[in-house]
């Protein structure tokens, strides 16, 4: 008998992702629908910006085919690659600063701060054996206490490092929690998300609240698809648009939960910064995870190849000791033998 109403596991993280997507329809409709605010958006740099993001996505892709010419013998093109990468970046560089207004970015440099010293600290964290035990697969309570004390930090230092953008603080706390949730699942995540959305709901404020929910939930939804994903975590392009799209839930949040003269302006302010904080994060967070697991993976196969070599060696050995028996074993029958004739 068929089961009935029975949903795959894919189907389960699609229908997040298309919960995710409604809510983010709903507050564009919100947003574009406030007349008082509106969104005025300056184009006078928009060349140089998509220039920008062009250049980014050539080098990454470049760079991301990379390593795969690393593993062919006596090929040139992975080390002459890196140098034409960096000589580009050193052209462009100066290029770009000069033709645009850098302070308008200045938000985004200080995001970036951030960002780079959560990452060094996830790197450091990624060579603790509990982690790596972890990307193998070995969930253990100590390894997940580990994990839960490591992302609890971080957690709170990502609340604490906040920016200010016209008076709306801006941070990475829900970055933190929905990564948590998927790399340990709810053992970690939801009690991550709780500790981080208390501490956010003690600070205050008029948006503690929604900001404090939207905490617990980034927590419970890394959760559920670590669950209903194999306890993998998701590729780059998949936690990249999850984070996207829980972005614009907690911008929903603060919407609804809020009035309208304090949560548009907060909105509007801090929503850009907030996509690019996570945005980036998730995807540097999942590079990171995939190199961590590669390289893993790698140590794992070669000792695996290493223990497969001494099989064999002892195998030999074995094969080897077997005929010496059986020589030893003619030997002396042959010895018997001849002791036998000679009393005869």
């Amino acid at each position: 008998m068929l089961e009935k109403f029975k949903i795959s596991k894919n189907w389960k993280i699609i229908a997040i992702y298309l919960i995710l997507l409604l809510s983010n329809i709903v507050l564009f409709i919100g947003l574009f629908s406030y007349s008082k605010i509106g969104f005025n958006i300056d184009l006078k740099n928009f060349d140089d910006i998509s220039a920008i993001i062009a250049t980014i996505i050539i080098l990454g892709y470049v760079s991301g085919k990379l390593p795969a010419t690393e593993l062919r013998e006596d090929s040139p093109l992975f080390g002459f690659g890196y140098v034409l990468i960096m000589c580009a970046i050193s052209f462009m560089t100066p290029y770009f600063i000069s033709s645009i207004d850098t302070s308008m970015f200045d938000s985004y440099f200080d995001m970036f701060k951030i960002l780079c010293a959560v990452l060094i600290f996830v790197i450091l964290a990624t060579n603790l054996k509990a982690f790596k035990e972890i990307l193998l697969g070995k969930f253990t309570r100590k390894n997940l206490l580990i994990c839960l004390i490591v992302f609890v930090m971080v957690g709170l230092f990502a609340s604490y490092c906040s920016i200010d953008v016209n008076g709306a603080p801006a941070n990475i706390r829900c970055l933190i929690v929905m990564i948590s949730g998927l790399f340990g699942g709810p053992v970690v995540g939801i009690p991550v998300g709780i500790i981080s959305g208390a501490y956010r709901f003690a600070l205050g404020g008029a948006t503690a609240v929604p900001c404090a929910v939207s905490t617990v939930l980034s927590g419970v939804i890394g959760s559920l698809i670590f669950i209903w994903n194999d306890k993998k975590f998701p590729s780059m392009l998949e936690s990249a648009l999850l984070m996207f799209l829980f972005i614009g839930l907690e911008m929903l949040l603060v919407v609804v939960l809020t009035p309208q003269d304090i949560s548009f302006p907060f909105v509007k302010n801090i929503y850009p910064l907030m996509l690019f904080g996570s945005v980036i994060g998730m995807f540097l967070f999942s590079l990171v995870i995939k190199e961590a697991r590669y390289k893993l993976e790698l140590e794992t196969s070669y000792e695996e190849q290493k223990i497969r070599e001494f099989e064999n060696e002892f195998e030999k050995y074995n094969e080897k000791i077997e005929r010496l028996e059986n020589e030893i074993e003619k030997l002396k029958k042959e010895k018997n033998g001849y002791d036998s004739q000679d009393k005869e």
